[in-house]
């Protein structure tokens, strides 16, 4: 449970929060601070939870995060009372909608694996369907989040992805054969040709019922192997009661735009290999031989100073010894940074 919660804080809470921590300091920022305490309280809290198992790591932690400035707090996390719940802090309906959210994020990012598109490469649409109508609901209030989560320029609930997808099921030889043998025949046929949203259940986990041959046959999950079909320049996943497609159909713009977010990303690890502050401003100078680079750099110049607090991007003729050598999209660039 610990370790599902301490991903949950440091891939989605602090992720999704970034922006809100990295603003440049500011008494007045009531959100920054607001997003820094709950951070801390969080993090002080999970320090007492965990005490009992990990005694030095939550000792240290506790030290650094409490002891190091409230000289009238317990002197150990050792000796601090034990957190109570208090159910006054719980909403479960931001709980159930964030949830719902996570899902569909889940889904598309293994969608992204499979087909090894990296996060950074916008894509056009996501399309899903979910039957539950208020986790249908919940995505759709959340789309934006789910849209910047997964980079996709449009999300669109649908009533179904059938133009999209379609599923094959066929008998489980290994399984079906030691309890049906001689219906094996007949079992395929009724597969073939049943009913798609009856046989759906299968996908969600579920058993269905078939009458074949003046019996009942139930067919487990793991009776049944089941195959994707899915539209060009689409790809198709489940979970449960909840469907998601995502259109792999990369344009020239896209790809300008995958390639500014690569070149981002290099410049935000100089940064950090630099030991830079968060509010530091930098010039930064690039060069490459790619007219594809170059394009998307220029088309995109304002977005990379706004994500790197440069204050300009600077194409150079030759790169200099401290260039790094990267690859932005399928091209070769250098790049190096200097402090404002």
């Amino acid at each position: 449970a610990a370790s599902t919660f301490i991903d949950d804080l440091s891939t989605w809470y602090i992720r999704r929060n970034r922006r809100r921590f990295w603003r440049s300091r500011d008494a007045a920022d009531q959100d920054k601070l607001a997003a820094y305490q709950t951070l801390y309280d969080v993090l002080v809290t999970l320090v007492k939870l965990l005490a009992p198992c990990l005694p030095f790591l939550t000792e240290r932690m506790y030290q650094n995060l409490v002891r190091s400035w409230d000289e009238t707090a317990p002197e150990s996390v050792h000796l601090c009372d034990y957190p109570d719940v208090d159910p006054s802090l719980l909403d479960p309906r931001l709980n159930a909608e964030m949830a719902a959210a996570q899902r569909v994020v889940r889904l598309g990012h293994k969608l992204r694996d499979a087909a090894n598109l990296r996060v950074r490469q916008p894509l056009p649409e996501l399309r899903f369907v979910a039957t539950d109508s208020a986790e249908r609901d919940a995505v759709v209030r959340l789309a934006d989040l789910v849209r910047e989560e997964l980079n996709v320029k449009r999300i669109t609930p649908c009533e179904s992805l059938d133009d999209l997808v379609h599923y094959v099921y066929k008998p489980n030889l290994k399984t079906l054969g030691p309890k049906y043998g001689k219906l094996l025949g007949a079992i395929r046929e009724e597969l073939a040709k049943g009913d798609a949203a009856r046989l759906a259940t299968l996908r969600q986990g579920e058993s269905v019922e078939l009458a074949i041959a003046g019996q009942t046959v139930v067919l487990l999950p793991e009776d049944v192997l089941i195959e994707t079909r899915q539209a060009q320049d689409w790809l198709c996943a489940s979970d449960r009661d909840l469907q998601v497609a995502l259109s792999t159909a990369i344009s020239p713009e896209l790809k300008r735009e995958g390639m500014a977010r690569d070149f981002v990303r290099h410049v935000q690890q100089l940064r950090k290999e630099k030991n830079l502050e968060i509010e530091d401003h930098i010039l930064v100078y690039w060069h490459t031989d790619s007219d594809e680079v170059r394009a998307a750099l220029g088309e995109w110049d304002g977005y990379i100073r706004t994500e790197t607090l440069a204050e300009r991007l600077d194409c150079q003729p030759a790169p200099t010894d401290q260039a790094k050598r990267v690859t932005v999209g399928d091209a070769k660039a250098a790049v190096w940074i200097q402090r404002a």
